[in-house]
This record gives C-alpha cells, structure tokens and sequence, in this order.
C-alpha cells in the first residue's frame, strides 16, 4: 500500500480518496484500498515556499477539487515585497486546473493543509506573512468556489496558541493558555449568519509534556471520540496521538508517529480515482 510518489505530502483526504503532492510538485488522487492512483495534470502551484493546500468534494457535482495557494514575491533579506497570490483549483469534473490572481488579499493563511467539513475547507489566517499571530478563519467553498470569513470563539488573549481542527465533523479551535498544561476544545455550532462557538470541554496534558511543533499555528489537530465501554478521546498532533480518558479529560498515553505532521484517520472505500472525472468516464 505505497504511496504514488515518495516523500509524499498530505494534501486532505475525504471519500476514502487522499490528495498528494511530491517534492517535484507532481499531484495525485490515491485510494490506498483499491491501490488505485491518478496523477493530476501538471499545474504552475508551487512557485513559493509559502504554499498552502487543501482537498475536498462537491456532492451536488460529484466533484472533487484540489486547491494550491501560492504568496509569490520579490525577497530581499528575508522580506517578501510586492506579494501577488494566486491560486489554483483542480476540479475532477473537468479534469482542469483553473488560476485565480486577485483573491486572498491582505490575508496570510497559516496551516499548510486546510479542514475540509461539511463543504468547505477551512485555514487558520493572520494579515501578514510573518504575522503568526490567528486573526481569524477563511473558508472557501468547495461547491461554488467563494472565500468566506469566521470570527473566533473569545477563549483567550494569546491568540499564537489558537489552533485550527476538527473533532469528529464539526470545525474546532484549540486553545491553550499555557503549552504543555491543558488546552480548552471549541467547537462551531452554527455555520450561518451568527456564528456561535461553544467550550465542550478541557483537556489536560501530562506534568513536563513536551509537545513538538505544537505551539505553532501552522499544523492543525483532529480530534476523534472512541466510543466503548472505556470512552477514550483521541488526539492527532504533529508527531503524537494523545489518548485521554473520556470522562476525567486526563492523558492516559500516547503513541509517536515518527515523520509525520499530524496523522489522520482515514476511512476506507471503493471509488476508483482514474474514473472520477467526467472526460475519463464519458
């Protein structure tokens, strides 16, 4: 079950399908259950070393898109100048990449792989390329292809340790105060007009846990909640998956998964991904 391409970089996953890139910026679609792979036409992405990315499916099309945004500019002694974005879309339905060059202004996302829940694909974003500091959340919607904003929950003045991710399907924000000791898990409620965030519950960490890349705003976590007769909590972390006890919130262990940002637990399926797009079907 190897990857298409190796180092491969994780892109997003969804309907069993996972988005992939390569260091030579070569791009997949891949189900590792069937072993069935399709690599993407080539596109221009990849022309910064800012790039961010994200994956994700149009039910009412049948579409799965691909998304690059690239912060291109002039440096001059670590200083990006004249900074353009432009971003690039690859649709399935198609199977074509379309470029934008006027989105996105004024606006830096942060986590390289953006969420995708319930239609859109989420960012952490800041209004400055060296600007680390959360200021809120960009979306953009897979099905009509429009950015949209959130505002974030009011959890904490140390906006660097807020963090983007998801528990189970719904969007999420993680705050912690102090790295290391406990981290309080918001969750969006309500996606439409009034936003509303909602605390479900506080996490505590191991005394002296050393949380590696953790305190930066630039990885996402996820979240899953293990239903048995030993209800457990499951987080994904850059390097880690914590285990906590499902009624205290307290760490129970943990396990380390090596050369990994943050793991994802993927769900298995059938769709064949050299058959998604409508011009290799017709």
């Amino acid at each position: 079950m190897d990857p298409p391409c190796s180092p491969p970089f994780f892109v997003g996953s969804v309907n069993g399908l996972i988005c992939l890139f390569s260091r030579r910026r070569d791009t997949y679609i891949w189900n590792p259950t069937i072993k069935k792979s399709k690599k993407l036409l080539k596109s221009s992405w990849g022309t910064s070393r800012y790039t961010k990315y994200g994956f994700g499916y149009d039910d009412s099309r049948n579409d799965y898109k691909a998304l690059f945004i690239d912060y291109c500019g002039y440096s001059c002694n670590g200083e990006l100048s004249n900074l353009k974005v432009v971003v690039n879309i690859y649709s399935s339905r198609t199977d074509s990449w379309t470029t934008f060059h006027d989105q996105l202004q004024g606006i830096f996302l942060l986590n390289y792989s953006g969420k995708f829940i319930n239609g859109k694909i989420y960012w952490a974003a800041s209004t400055g390329i060296h600007d680390y500091n959360v200021r809120n959340i960009i979306s953009f919607g897979v099905a009509d292809e429009t950015w949209g904003s959130l505002e974030l929950p009011i959890c904490g003045e140390e906006v660097f340790n807020i963090k983007l991710g998801v528990v189970e399907s719904e969007l999420s924000v993680l705050y912690t105060c102090k790295p290391g000791t406990i981290s309080d898990v918001w969750i969006l409620k309500d996606r439409r007009v009034n936003v509303s965030w909602m605390k479900w519950f506080t996490i505590e960490y191991p005394q002296y846990a050393v949380l590696h890349r953790f305190d930066s705003p630039i990885f996402t976590f996820s979240i899953y909640l293990h239903k048995s007769d030993k209800s457990e909590i499951l987080l994904l972390i850059p390097g880690k998956i914590m285990i906590f006890d499902g009624s205290t919130k307290k760490f129970k262990h943990k396990a380390i998964v090596k050369e990994c940002n943050t793991a994802e637990i993927y769900g298995e399926s059938i769709v064949n991904p050299l058959t998604i797009s409508c011009k290799s079907s017709a």
